[in-house]
């Protein structure tokens, strides 16, 4: 029997969808432990100009000894990319050694609208825990 979506994937919250001021704003750092995969969903609403998003590691979900993940970066561009969506894909094998924990940074130009969503996939080991709670209101068709 083939697995739904929820039982081969983790939903994980990394940015609560807010309006953002201007200044760096990490979101929640997820542990990639037991996924091969993690991919980030970002969107925006209106701009006040370009916003960076930047994949951050760390050595755990406190965002200890966090750095940035070179090459893992998108940018909302003003006056084009209103209310899209961004889509960034790590892989465990991009993770420094010791580090195990992944997050987003984002840095609105002003007062900018954002949220992240962290897809854990490529599990070690079928099925995976997605309970809600961790940002997921609910899980329907698990």
């Amino acid at each position: 029997m083939s697995r739904t979506f929820n039982e081969n994937n983790a939903i994980r919250m990394s940015n609560t969808p807010a309006v953002y001021a201007a200044a760096s704003v990490t979101g929640t750092f997820v542990d990639m432990t037991g996924f091969r995969r993690a991919t980030l969903i970002t969107g925006n609403g209106e701009l006040d100009g370009d916003m960076p998003v930047q994949v951050m590691e760390a050595t755990d979900t406190s965002g200890t000894s966090a750095q940035a993940l070179s090459g893992l970066t998108g940018t909302f561009t003003n006056g084009t990319d209103e209310a899209r969506v961004g889509v960034i894909e790590v892989r465990e094998a991009d993770l420094s050694s010791g580090f195990k924990t992944v997050g987003a940074r984002v840095i609105p130009a002003a007062t900018d609208s954002f949220f992240g969503v962290w897809v854990l996939s490529d599990a070690y080991e079928n099925p995976v825990d997605n309970a809600t709670g961790d940002g997921v209101a609910f899980n329907v068709g698990e």
